[in-house]
This record gives structure tokens, sequence and C-alpha cells, in this order.
């Protein structure tokens, strides 16, 4: 028999939208075979996907996900991936068991991409020692462990002491993690919360990657709930991420704390650091990179050799990559000074990225209205900083 509750499960599961299973981010390709998560985090984009609190649905099999991968227009052997963006892997066996499966056809085919996990959860031992031996047979597999001392009100559903013990067993079982401090709410951004999380994260982690509150139109309603300075603030939509005083100044400060530890603002920064290579998204030189990331001084000048001996870009170089992309008629100024490229036209921030990916400089676009992913850098949005959390 059919009962309310069962009627309302039905509504809302028709709200449920699904994204490509391999797109183009920021800095990375995503892949998502499976779609939706157990959890319901109360700043998450899944909310207004209808992507929380739901059980997560399967639509590839592993081996057909590599495939589906390897395919893809925005695929190239260098550029990072990362798995199960949509959804945490960690959350139940069966997503687990995929994952599992996922890895050995990754080292069946020979993928050498640079491989991203990202998670929130506790992972059981015998997974961390499938992650483990995937990167010892030689998958470059770096783990980001998404951690900024929110309380459960905020983070429905996440076991926190489970979460921060996934610091020392990744590193202590030799694979690399980085810290994903993100986001930030006044609530986590008092002097003690952000001590804690950041001593905690910088014993055992690469390096921090720091990072605002993503505010999407349709989110501002719910998360003002949360942080009520959102809704009568100017631009929280259009910002590459809100950050509460504190925590800006804080996350400004880092090195005087832990000198030798590194923390960027720029996620592509990290990556290129655990990895050991240059910066390949013209950061290099930015105003972020001099005055925000706190980035150690051999990775600057391994960016310094790779910026020096890197083949010149041209007009004729930026044109073939828009050709390529499919926009050839699309018009652009090079600001050869400032090594950045900007498209005078409304591009999905999927196609800016996988510009600024085979350019490897910076690409400025206008944002398209229609666009499903959230204000970017890539696309020219900038911080935003909100009052003073105390």
């Amino acid at each position: 028999m059919n009962t309310s509750h069962d009627a309302n499960e039905r509504r809302y599961k028709r709200m449920r939208t699904q994204t490509e299973i391999v797109d183009q981010h920021a800095t990375w390709i995503a892949v998502n075979p499976i779609q939706g998560c157990p959890k319901s985090c109360s700043y998450c984009f899944l909310n207004e996907r209808g992507q929380t609190a739901v059980r997560p649905e399967q639509l590839a099999e592993p081996a057909e996900t590599v495939d589906l991968l390897t395919a893809s227009l925005y695929y190239a052997p260098d550029r990072p991936v990362a798995l199960y963006t949509w959804t945490d892997v960690m959350a139940l066996s069966k997503s687990r068991a995929h994952l599992t499966d996922l890895l050995a056809a990754l080292a069946h085919k020979k993928i050498h991409n640079p491989i991203v996990l990202i998670t929130k959860c506790p992972i059981p031992e015998d997974t961390l020692d499938t992650v483990a031996n995937a990167h010892r047979s030689g998958l470059r597999i770096i783990v980001y462990l998404s951690y900024s001392g929110l309380g459960r009100e905020v983070e429905r559903g996440i076991q926190h002491e489970g979460l921060k013990e996934n610091f020392p067993r990744l590193a202590h079982a030799g694979v690399p993690v980085v810290h994903y401090w993100r986001p930030a709410f006044p609530d986590s951004s008092t002097t003690g919360t952000m001590e804690a999380v950041f001593d905690w994260a910088a014993a055992y982690a690469r390096c921090t990657v720091a990072a605002g509150l993503k505010v999407e139109s349709a989110a501002l309603p719910r998360l003002a709930g949360l942080w009520p300075e959102l809704a009568p603030t100017p631009g929280v939509t259009t910002a590459e991420g809100v950050y509460p005083e504190a925590f800006w100044k804080f996350i400004h400060k880092t090195h005087q704390r832990q000198p030798d530890y590194p923390l960027f603002h720029t996620n592509s920064c990290a990556l290129a650091y655990v990895l050991g290579q240059p910066d390949r998204f013209g950061v290099f030189g930015s105003d972020v990179c001099t005055a925000r990331n706190h980035c150690p001084t051999t990775q600057r000048l391994r960016c310094e050799a790779d910026n020096v001996h890197r083949p010149v870009t041209t007009n004729a170089t930026i044109q073939t990559a828009l050709t390529r992309r499919g926009h050839a008629d699309t018009p652009f100024t090079f600001d050869r000074h400032r090594g950045e490229v900007v498209i005078h036209a409304a591009l999905p921030t999927n196609t800016a990225a996988a510009l600024t990916h085979d350019l490897g400089i910076r690409v400025r676009i206008a944002r398209q209205h229609s666009d499903p992913y959230w204000s970017s850098g890539t696309a020219g949005a900038l911080p935003l900083v909100i009052g003073d959390a105390g």
C-alpha cells in the first residue's frame, strides 16, 4: 500500500538530476560512474541536484568507466582524474567494491593519469589496503581528505573522528594525502577550531588546499540559514568562494605556524606540488601565486624553470586550441605580458578548463547563465570575504 512517505520519496527521486559520467572540471577530469550520496552535508552542491541523502546509483561498470574516460574528448594521459565527485565512495560497501574493481581496471589498461579520491568518511581497513596496494603498484593515487572542523549539524552523517584518523592511516601506508579545507563557516572559523584542524592535517598531509564556500543562487536561502550574512551580501553567488574574515586571515598566515608546510589557494598548484610537476594552469607569477599561496621555494624554482623553457604561446596556437574545442570563430585577446587569454564570448566552464589544460596558461571567459558548473576562478571569479567570525 502506498503511503504519504512513499509518495514524498517518489517525488524526491524525480528531482534527482545526473551529470555526465566523464566531464571536465576546473582542475581535473571528473569521472562519476556512481552518482548520489547517502550523506547530507548542508553546504553540498548535490543538494540542489536531489543527490544527497539518497542511495547511490551506479551508471557504469568499472571496465566501461575506463573506456568512457579514455574515449572522452577531454582525456589526455597526463591530466588529473578525480573519481566519484558526485558521491562519497567510502560511504557504502557497494561503492567501495566498485572502487576496488575500477582501480584494477585502470591498472589493467595502464592508465598513468594522476587519480584523485575525495572523502570525508572513515576508510575501512580493507579499502585502505586496496588503495595503498594500487598506489604501490604504480597508480598515481592521491587522497583528498575534506576536513574543516564543522559539526554534525552541518555535516550530517559524517563520523568526524574516523575522518581524522584517515590522515595518519593513509600517511603511514605511503598514500599521498592532501588536506581539503573547505568550506568554512563562521562557527568553524574560531581560532581554536582552525588551529586544531590545521595542526592535525599538517602533521600527516603533503599540503592543504583552502577553499571558500560555493554559493549557487538556488542554494542561497538554505545556506543563509547557516550563515545569515550571506543573504544581504552582494556578489556571493558569483564569487569564486565566500570566506569568513577570520578564516581568510588565518589561511594567509599559516606560514607563521608551520613554516615548512605548504598551503595553496589553487587546487592545481597542490596537485603539481604533490606530483613534483610545474604549474600547468598559468598560476605561476599571478597574484594568487605570489601573494596567497604558501609554496615551497623548490616548487617555485621548478615552475620558474619550466616557464623559461616552455614553448611560446602564440595567437596561432590559441586559435588551434579553440578550433579543436569546437569554437573556431570565437574572438579572443592574448595578453602576452599577463600570460592570459581572454575569450570574448560565453563558453561553458568545462570548455574553458579544457582550454587551460591545452594551452597551459590562464583562460578567462564570460560565464554562461545556464552553466551547470559553479563559479570558478577559471572563469575569472574572485573570492569574497565577509565580516568577522570573531
